[in-house]
């Protein structure tokens, strides 16, 4: 998140708690805001970097009161749907929507907005999860959007069948490589920077769109695919990968007295100066089940050459 953002998301974060009825100041750094109601305690940190959330996830803050030392719930905005967390209140970009056309509403009318950040435990663990999971039954992952309705899939398809929204799981990568590999006067340079996706069931490699993620929440009756991929084994394959697909065969002209003959080598980066960053996404696949089984990407409405089948665990 560019500092200019998080500055106009701070801002826009204080009006929604000052339309709640909060007393709110900045807090340094690394949050943002602080804010208070009655017994509530907030603290806001506003990020896109998964590590900076982590640590503020695990790190509990306590506050002295006039009724002894209280704990601070934490408020996390962020627009990278791969972030998760268990110990904050998440807002993403459809809650921070939400709450703010809500605040405008409220000054409009000239109301206190009905922002549900309770006191006790048990309200706050609820507050969680109705911010997360709008009802106990919706579930919500890092995924790319559905764009293609059913009939279309079903058209794309030329076949009837029991049509089904299924969710495969990859693991997304984001890596930078250092270094170089030299032979005799040549030397080839592995500095750069790239992403891709692993599918995390058959291991094969695509190129995905990162920007239009979402973690909206999914729609009901759809499938979730296991991965049979773990995160470690991923970064193993990428890594393989990435040294594959860098590797560069250099050829040498060499002359003594008469002859003349060539020395050929292959170059390929060290396995130590790849930094990975790997995230888990599910892509949406509509699967048309008849005499065969026919996916259809819900995102770009192409058809997928290798479908899967029902071998792959759900759950």
């Amino acid at each position: 998140m560019e500092q200019r953002t998080r500055e106009k998301a701070s801002q826009a974060v204080s009006d929604i708690l000052k339309t709640a009825g909060f007393d709110v100041h900045h807090a340094p750094s690394p949050l943002d805001l602080s804010a208070v109601r009655r017994n509530t305690h907030i603290l806001v940190l506003c990020t896109d970097d998964q590590e900076v959330a982590a640590k503020f996830s695990d790190t509990e803050f306590t506050i002295k009161t006039e009724q002894g030392e209280a704990i601070c719930e934490k408020l996390l905005v962020t627009f990278n749907p791969s972030i998760a967390s268990d110990e904050c209140i998440v807002w993403y970009p459809e809650e921070f929507a939400l709450f703010a056309g809500e605040a405008v509403l409220a000054k409009i009318l000239g109301r206190t907005l009905v922002l549900q950040l309770n006191e006790s435990e048990e309200s706050v663990q609820k507050t969680r999860t109705s911010y997360n999971q709008d009802s106990s039954n919706s579930i919500r992952i890092a995924h790319l959007p559905v764009k293609v309705h059913r009939d279309e899939a079903e058209e794309k398809a030329g076949i009837p069948g029991v049509t089904t929204l299924r969710f495969l799981p990859y693991w997304m990568f984001k890596y930078t490589s250092r270094g170089s590999a030299e032979f005799k006067d040549q030397k080839i340079l592995f500095d750069g920077t790239g992403a891709g996706a692993l599918n995390a069931i058959n291991g094969s490699f695509t190129e995905i769109n990162a920007d239009s993620i979402t973690r909206r929440e999914i729609p009901s009756g759809s499938d979730i695919l296991k991965p049979t991929i773990t995160r470690d084994e991923a970064g193993e394959k990428i890594v393989q990968y990435l040294i594959k697909s860098m590797t560069r065969r250099v050829k040498i002209r060499q002359v003594k007295g008469d002859a003349i003959f060539y020395e050929e080598k292959d170059l390929f980066p060290d396995r130590d100066n790849f930094a990975l960053e790997i995230r888990e996404l599910y892509l949406p696949v509509w699967q048309i089940k008849g005499k065969k089984i026919i996916e259809i990407n819900a995102c770009t409405g192409e058809r997928l050459k290798e479908p899967l089948d029902d071998g792959v665990e759900v759950f």
